[in-house]
């Protein structure tokens, strides 16, 4: 995908095979992808095979999942004591508690949001106070800081679940969001085959411009980001998958790297974490 090109048609690669299009909005700086109202989301996430709600991770893929989300929960972590966030944390989408979980053993009081009433319920066993959505937390609770990884691109109302973002959270608090790019190196690369338009579970596609105007609108103040190096390998695999070519573990890793090595210079990271403050 590329803001260059205003409409691309995708196909779900990961449960029905259907196709849906994707519109950039220049004006906005971001795209959104094209669904039937009477489309039910939860029936395009796979039961057993989503990422966020596995405990075990099977095959290559699976391991190398599993290694950069190790990697990938001591950065978050380093990131939320950077900010002097306190210890309420809110993660929204939070699957089956693993980031809470992580956290909770480093001196955080973690909740959780989470639709999938399987995972949710998980999350509950290891001690995580966990709610369906956002919307059925008392309106007196407030947190520190509200933790989205990779979750708000699939959110269907970005500016009502914003606002009961910054409701849920105190004077000054933080929301950290993670994102896939479609500014970056592999996501023009890849174009419809890029794995991260992962339609029609991904509502929105961010540029950083346009997901910070977005935040700004919605009363937040934009702090400071940080990359997600990992993203651009594991993304770049499963589209080498996608797009069925040979060897797509090695041109996966080649791509990859060059994607990193090309925001190196011009910060357009495959994925990137963005920190925003609540205007006051």
């Amino acid at each position: 995908m590329s803001p260059k090109n205003k409409i691309i048609e995708v196909k779900d690669h990961l449960v029905s095979g259907e196709h849906f299009r994707i519109v950039y909005d220049e004006a906005l700086g971001y795209a959104a992808t094209e669904t039937p109202k009477t489309l039910n989301l939860s029936d395009y996430y796979p039961k057993k095979d989503y990422a966020s709600h596995q405990e075990k991770h099977q095959g290559l893929k699976g391991r190398l999942y599993v290694f950069a989300q190790n990697l990938m929960l001591r950065y978050k972590l380093n990131i939320l004591r950077n900010h002097g966030s306190g210890i309420n944390v809110l993660d929204v989408g939070g699957g089956i508690g693993v980031f809470a979980e992580y956290v909770s053993k480093k001196g955080y009081a973690p909740c959780l949001t989470e639709p999938n009433l399987a995972a949710r319920q998980r999350s509950e066993k290891k001690g995580i106070p966990s709610f369906k959505s956002l919307f059925e937390i008392q309106k007196s609770k407030r947190f520190d800081t509200l933790t989205l990884w990779h979750v708000l691109e699939h959110v269907e109302e970005l500016n009502e679940n914003l606002q009961k973002c910054r409701a849920l959270l105190r004077e000054n608090g933080l929301i950290l969001i993670a994102v896939p790019n479609i500014n970056s190196y592999d996501s023009k690369h890849y174009g419809a085959f890029w794995a991260a338009l992962d339609v029609p579970r991904h509502q929105w596609h961010f540029t950083p411009s346009g997901l910070k105007d977005l935040l700004n609108s919605n009363g937040f103040s934009y702090i400071q980001s940080y990359p997600m190096w990992f993203d651009a390998f594991y993304i770049a695999l499963l589209s080498e998958t996608y797009a069925g070519n040979k060897l797509a573990l090695l041109r996966g890793l080649f791509v990859g790297l060059y994607s990193n090595f090309r925001a190196a210079f011009n910060g357009d990271y495959s994925s990137k974490i963005f920190v925003f403050k609540k205007n006051n």
